[in-house]
């Protein structure tokens, strides 16, 4: 894959996870049901657990899933897939940052409520990440096949003066602190749990010495610190964030890991080449996907489309 494309979009990929906290460890993975065939692409089947599933999902993320709906995305998938399979496009679920934001922005959402409606959706672990690794795959190839696209200075200023956020926009730096915990740690545990979190938050005044803390006890995991824009978290992660002191710790969140708090480390105005380079990434976005969706009407095409009773 193109060094320049998996850095376009590497940085946004890994910051997403502050945001949902993992939330495609803990979806539930769907046991064997009777299903029949509906349709193919190619000569792959298209079943009725595929549909099922498929408006579970269309329906959490805020897209139009009826049946006919689930139907047109199920055959975009395989048609989608069949190309990037081709070249080996691989996007693990770790690296889905981009495609998130996107269809969380889409549905007029943050990205903990899309994760919430996913999880509360009960949908197949395996059919959500496969639908979000193989849009973002496509996309990825998208933007392959078209590496001379440049952003004007005209559109980069049109992009700043539109977006007043961008003006606004804050630069944080920032470290996760983790008490380890099961998914399957009892009520008694996660209170326990819970108390030596506090005890840490009241103790930890500053990074330096407040990591200090944490690492003796032996009982804390200490991620490395990462600097982030305020656009790059999201809102709610940002809120957060604002409501925290510089040099303290967040309150402590429940993921598939553990309790995790995040360590405000700095906060400070985001310098100008930041702001110029997220609305660049927005542009090269909108890009992308126009550019995609006409690559893939071209496939569609061209695929062999078979519905039942149709």
């Amino acid at each position: 894959m193109n060094n320049r494309v998996k850095r376009f979009f590497g940085d946004r990929s890994r910051l997403i996870a502050l945001a949902l906290l993992g939330f495609l460890a803990v979806l539930p993975v769907a046991g064997a049901r009777a299903q029949a065939i509906v349709g193919s692409v190619n000569g792959d089947p298209i079943t009725t657990l595929d549909l099922a599933e498929r408006e579970k999902l269309l329906r959490a993320i805020g897209q139009p899933s009826s049946p006919s709906a689930a139907l047109d995305s199920m055959i975009e998938t395989r048609v989608k897939a069949g190309e990037v399979n081709k070249y080996g496009i691989h996007v693990s679920g770790s690296e889905l940052g981009p495609t998130l934001n996107y269809y969380a922005e889409k549905g007029h959402m943050t990205l903990p409520v899309m994760s919430q409606r996913i999880q509360a959706g009960h949908i197949d672990q395996k059919h959500v990440e496969n639908f979000f690794s193989i849009q973002q795959a496509f996309d990825l190839y998208a933007r392959a096949r078209n590496r001379a696209i440049e952003v004007s200075k005209a559109d980069l200023d049109a992009e700043l003066a539109s977006d007043k956020k961008l003006a606004n926009e804050k630069s944080y730096t920032l470290r996760q602190v983790v008490l380890i915990l099961s998914n399957t740690a009892s009520p008694a545990a996660i209170g326990e749990a819970a108390k030596k979190m506090e005890g840490l938050r009241a103790r930890f005044t500053d990074c330096d010495s407040g990591m200090k803390i944490a690492t003796a006890s032996g009982e804390f995991v200490v991620r490395e610190p990462i600097t982030r824009t305020s656009s790059q978290l999201g809102e709610q992660l940002t809120e957060l964030l604002d409501k925290t002191p510089p040099g303290h710790l967040t309150q402590p969140s429940r993921d598939s890991t553990g309790l995790v708090a995040i360590a405000v480390c700095s906060r400070k105005a985001a310098d100008s080449d930041a702001a110029k380079d997220l609305a660049q990434q927005k542009i090269m976005q909108r890009i992308i996907k126009a550019q995609a969706q006409k690559l893939y009407e071209e496939m569609r095409g061209h695929a062999v489309i078979v519905k039942k009773g149709q």
